[in-house]
């Protein structure tokens, strides 16, 4: 047996006894974050399909909207990243949706605001050199918002900004240096899910 052989076996064989456990305390933290994030979507849900009680399908539509805002914020903050599988089809219901209330209210007014506005939003994002994925997300945070009117809109973007904002300063402060990266999905998350309490359709 040459040398190039027998490292190849060494490489693909057993793990040594020595070979370090794995970190449980990781996976419990991982599972509580979870769980958290899964109980504060649920009642951010709740809470905006009662606040849309009056119109079922919105409330239904809404409330469907905050529940993938919860899956992506778990992926995001997990793994720093908000996948495309989940984010250019969000983007493109909100799309449909806005478009099919234009035509059955035969007023295309609010669509175009909320097309509009989901571009201003998204393209905010890329100038301010966020990532693609926030970017794709604010499409669609965007679009809800100008679907819910200018008060949507404006606490939409402040409850957003202010909380990402928050929380940068105090990673800022723990880690101390500016070049921290954090997961920005769940802040869009919230703005959106503010902008739900408060525009209407």
């Amino acid at each position: 047996m040459n040398r190039s052989t027998r490292e190849a076996e060494l490489t693909i064989g057993p793990a040594p006894a020595t070979a370090a456990a794995p970190d449980h305390t990781g996976h419990r933290g991982h599972r509580m974050v979870r769980v958290a994030i899964g109980a504060v979507t649920v009642a951010a849900a709740v809470a905006v399909a009662a606040n849309h009680r009056a119109d079922p399908v919105t409330a239904a539509l809404l409330s469907v909207t905050v529940l993938w805002y919860g899956v992506l914020s778990a992926i995001d903050i997990a793994q720093q990243r908000l996948p495309n599988r989940i984010t250019l089809p969000l983007a493109g219901a909100a799309a449909l949706a806005v478009l099919l209330d234009g035509l059955a209210t035969a007023d295309l007014g609010p669509t175009l605001a909320a097309w509009a506005t989901g571009l201003g939003f998204a393209g905010t994002f890329v100038v301010l050199r966020f990532g693609m994925g926030d970017a794709k997300l604010a499409l669609t945070v965007g679009m809800v918002a100008g679907w819910l009117g200018r008060d949507a809109v404006m606490a939409t973007a402040y409850a957003g900004a202010v909380s990402g904002a928050v929380v940068a300063l105090i990673l800022i402060v723990i880690h101390r240096r500016r070049d921290v990266r954090f997961a920005f999905g769940p802040f869009l998350a919230i703005g959106s899910v503010a902008g739900m309490l408060v525009g209407v359709p």
